[in-house]
């Protein structure tokens, strides 16, 4: 059989051949880009269940559904737990911090993906008329190569963004409770101000009367008057905290208009027991900023082995060339290659260890902070804890049994009526101070449970803001 009768049956498999190439390539790319659009969502969800509540994602599920609870939950007074719910459900800022995972998932998509491959042609003309047909067909072979290292790294990074993410939807639940701690405290401290300014208004009255008839100094009726006068401007000051505190939480819950008519269903409950124990160590497993940093230095360890590879690994392409010559079909193989003589990563790999020994470092002092933040924080709610119980079971009876006494003395007509009405201001001032016990109480309490959640609130440290340095390195594992 001559040459020329040969050919034609070498044709069709030097054409099945880079096809088959082209459609590998293909399904490689489309499993590459077929991350879930709900990427990390669960994994989130799961992190933050810890404080015993679910985050949503609108993205992902259905918006009337989450609306309909957020109705229910506005329909009835709201608690601590509902007043959380309905912030998860309703807060345009959670729902926001939520497209960052979007967002990740692109940079996860685009870590992930195939290079595309590079087609080139050419035609040559004679006497006006195609005569020579080039045509190539070509792949990066080295970055398909170094996909497995690349995806690896990309990995990594995700699940420190979730980390984060997650991290930062504790920080969210936690201002919401106490915000609303705050709020009921604020509440609970006006109606005891309203009882000091009505005491002393009846005081200010008493004392103009007996002055006009001529049985009280002037100097006796401006302390009464300046008694009222200074409780009145307690008054204000109560209600001005009360407004502030009552939008600070609107805006928490993400309400505006006639849904910021909401009621609450509570008054502060006395404290609880503090546990004794040492828990560092149950803080210290479940911190979200240690695993964050954990998985950040897992990929910047990935990321120096993949510039290190990458910087010594040749930049190869393989292909397949067709050409038309004389009416003659003819097709081969084709390589390229850069050989990395003059540049091998050196700034990549340098750059990624020293983020490797960045993130070490950080690890050693999150582990200090978070043990120093969990005894601050024991100490701060099992000292409200007993200023409260102190108020409560010392110095409010006191108060009580001196507002008895001197109710007795005015009935035998042996002090005044402006002693009495001093001696009930006292007694509420007391209780004003019970009530902030509480809220401070609560407050160390969410604080004290969010640490055992796995999260250090903010504040209860001093150093950098972990969460801060995904947006420092601004890199993905492509890069």
């Amino acid at each position: 059989m001559s040459a020329e009768s040969a050919r034609p049956s070498r044709l069709p498999r030097a054409r099945r051949t880079p096809l088959r190439h082209a459609l590998a390539w293909l399904s490689l790319a489309f499993a590459a880009a077929c991350v879930p659009q709900n990427a990390g969502y669960e994994d989130v969800q799961n992190v933050v269940s810890r404080t015993g509540h679910e985050v949503r994602w609108r993205h992902v599920e259905d918006g009337g559904r989450l609306d309909k609870q957020a109705r229910v939950l506005l329909g009835q007074p709201l608690t601590a737990d509902a007043a959380v719910k309905l912030a998860l459900l309703n807060n345009a800022d959670m729902q926001a911090m939520f497209e960052e995972l979007g967002m990740a998932r692109g940079d996860l998509v685009r870590a992930l993906r195939l290079p595309n491959p590079t087609a080139e042609g050419g035609l040559q003309f004679e006497e006006g008329e195609a005569s020579d047909v080039e045509f190539t067909l070509s792949q990066d072979v080295s970055e398909l190569i170094l996909l497995p290292m690349r995806n690896r790294a990309a990995q990594a990074e995700f699940a420190a963004v979730k980390l984060d993410l997650a991290g930062r939807a504790m920080d969210f639940i936690l201002n919401v409770r106490k915000a609303f701690y705050g709020y009921v405290a604020d509440q609970q401290i006006l109606e005891l101000r309203k009882t000091v300014l009505d005491a002393l208004r009846a005081s200010a009255l008493a004392a103009e009367a007996i002055h006009r008839a001529g049985n009280m100094t002037d100097l006796d009726l401006a302390s009464q008057q300046v008694l009222f006068e200074e409780a009145r401007v307690s008054y204000s000051s109560a209600e001005t905290a009360l407004a502030t505190s009552r939008e600070r939480l609107n805006s928490l819950l993400g309400l505006w208009g006639k849904d910021t008519t909401w009621t609450v269903a509570e008054r502060l409950p006395e404290p609880e027991e503090v546990s004794e124990d040492t828990l560092e160590g149950a803080a210290v497993a479940r911190s979200v900023e240690l695993a964050t940093i954990r998985q950040r230095f897992t990929a910047a360890a990935k990321k120096a082995d993949l510039a290190r590879v990458r910087g010594w690994l040749p930049e190869l392409k393989a292909g397949v060339a067709f050409e038309r010559e004389e009416g003659e079909w003819s097709t081969g193989p084709i390589a390229e290659i850069e050989v990395p003589i003059f540049y091998q990563g050196q700034g990549e790999v340098a750059r990624a260890e020293a983020e490797m020994r960045r993130e070490d470092q950080l690890y050693k002092g999150m582990a200090v902070r978070v043990r120093a933040a969990l005894r601050a924080v024991q100490v701060r709610a099992r000292t409200a804890r007993d200023r409260a119980f102190y108020l409560k079971n010392t110095l409010l009876p006191m108060r009580e049994r001196i507002l008895n006494e001197t109710q007795l003395q005015f009935n035998a007509m042996n002090t005044s009526v402006f002693q009495l009405l001093i001696a009930r201001r006292d007694q509420i001032e007391a209780g004003r101070s019970y009530v902030e016990s509480l809220r401070e109480y609560w407050v160390a309490k969410a604080d004290l449970e969010q640490l055992l959640a796995g999260r250090v609130p903010e504040g209860a440290t001093t150093g950098p803001n972990i969460g801060a340095t995904a947006s420092s390195t601004g890199e993905t594992a492509d890069h």
